[in-house]
């Protein structure tokens, strides 16, 4: 390929490329999903390809490339037009958390793990999971979280009555195992933890799925059975 051709097919793939990204949807890269992800590295391969690859014609590539680009247009705009095909193309935002419990179904259905979703969280300055009233994962990977009242963003009128900080919430138990060596960080013992269970009404560390003790003292238990 001598370098004519090679600045002939840069400048047409270029502009091809740049018209057609004009025409789509603008979308900022914390938006996209993952469809939207995969187009995007699609689309460059395709032009990458009608560049470099000799063998191929620039004009077929091209024709794939806008072929591509038409067919995702069509996709987002069947998404726009219709409920049914909004579900189908971009699924559905997903509750991984429910009147302050942890809903395990969401979370498999989403496949999130609970270190993941208290990192998320975490992002949310949210370091005690039991601060959270409702959590939704929406179809672009963020977790959109509302707060508890008591948690909520402080106004001008609470500015005098300020709470002191809770600290990290430090988890015991995970999907119904006991992590031995946060109870030695927590200065517990099993003595502690059965009395705290017994307190919930729960009777065996198996029925939990997470619980956390913050630096106040407080406990929260999430069980396997949700109620919502």
């Amino acid at each position: 390929m001598t370098i004519t051709e090679m600045l002939f097919r840069t400048t047409v793939a270029f502009i091809i490329l740049y018209i057609l990204c004009r025409l789509l949807n603008k979308k900022l890269i914390s938006q996209m999903t993952f469809f939207d992800f995969v187009a995007g590295i699609t689309i460059g391969s395709i032009v990458a390809s009608g560049i470099i690859m000799k063998d191929v014609p620039i004009y077929m590539s091209m024709f794939g490339l806008i072929l591509f680009c038409f067919y995702s247009f069509l996709t987002s705009v069947i998404a726009i037009k219709s409920l049914r095909g909004r579900k189908i193309l971009e699924d559905e935002p997903t509750y991984v958390m429910k009147n302050g419990q942890v809903l395990e179904d969401g979370l498999k259905k989403s496949r999130l793990t609970m270190d993941s979703l208290l990192t998320n969280l975490r992002k949310k300055n949210i370091f005690n999971i039991d601060e959270v009233d409702t959590a939704i994962l929406e179809t672009d990977g963020t977790v959109s979280v509302l707060r508890k009242s008591p948690y909520l963003p402080a106004m001008q009128k609470d500015v005098f009555n300020v709470q002191p900080p809770r600290g990290v919430g430090q988890a015991f138990i995970v999907d119904g195992k006991l992590l031995k060596k946060s109870l030695e960080l927590l200065d517990k013992d099993m003595n502690w933890v059965r009395t705290v269970l017994h307190a919930k009404n729960v009777s065996k560390i198996e029925d939990v799925f997470y619980a956390q003790l913050d630096e106040q003292g407080n406990v929260y238990i999430d069980t396997r059975t949700d109620q919502t």
